[in-house]
């Protein structure tokens, strides 16, 4: 069964939801909530997906690209990868225009053809390219939900932490703090005895280099008050 088979319409909207899609499933498969109007689409999450460039590693030439995706204009995910160009058109390309129709490949990807085999010259401005355009169909709400969780799943979009995961990250950095702070006022406090001494003995030190004569009166007095103070 591929990712974008209907049959797997009743796990699709809870996967997607993840990701702040709004999906549900009926009778017919799976299909966007809400009708296609300008507040469902700003509501809908945007993808954005830009080729960078590309490094060989082991022999294979791997396209750097950067994804990112946000809600609301409050982005949530940010994630890197890289990818040969054949699983890109084998897994993204084909399957994309394989399943939308003639008219609708052709309204986003018409002016954007997919790179070439071979890694000919200006293969990274042809799949950044393709790959913009992808990112417009999806947020425009042009592919289906199959297709978008193709998409996520080739693209290796990590699945965001809930909001249970991220109050306990919240809670334990702001625990942290509040442990960093105790230890650093405890070692003030060990640390101002010793640190007021020290300060005592410069003082001492200084006056004594700009009076000699006073400071050598002050030792002789104290020596004679220790003595006496001995018998």
């Amino acid at each position: 069964m591929s990712a974008t088979d209907d049959g797997v319409f009743d796990t699709l909207p809870p996967y997607l939801g993840k990701f702040g899609y709004l999906a549900e499933s009926g009778a017919e498969g799976t299909h966007w909530k809400g009708d296609v109007s300008e507040a469902t689409l700003q509501a809908h999450p945007q993808l954005e997906i830009h080729v960078t460039g590309h490094a060989e590693s082991e022999g294979h030439t791997q396209y750097l690209l950067h994804c990112s995706l946000s809600v609301s204009g409050v982005r949530r995910l940010d994630w890197p990868l890289q990818k040969r160009l054949r699983i890109l058109r084998e897994e993204l390309h084909c399957p994309i225009k394989e399943q939308l129709s003639p008219e609708i490949y052709e309204q986003y990807f018409g002016r954007t053809p997919f790179a070439h085999k071979g890694g000919f010259p200006g293969t990274t401005a042809r799949l950044d390219s393709w790959c913009s355009a992808l990112a417009e169909c999806t947020n425009a709400r042009g592919c289906s939900p199959g297709m978008v969780a193709m998409v996520l799943n080739v693209l290796e979009a990590p699945e965001p932490r809930s909001a249970k995961d991220a109050a306990k990250s919240a809670a334990s950095s702001v625990a942290d703090r509040f442990r960093n702070a105790a230890r650093t006022v405890k070692t003030k406090v060990e640390q101002a005895p010793q640190q007021a001494q020290q300060k005592l003995e410069q003082a001492a030190l200084g006056y004594a280099a700009r009076n000699p004569q006073a400071a050598l009166g002050m030792a002789s007095k104290v020596a004679k008050t220790a003595s006496m103070a001995k018998w």
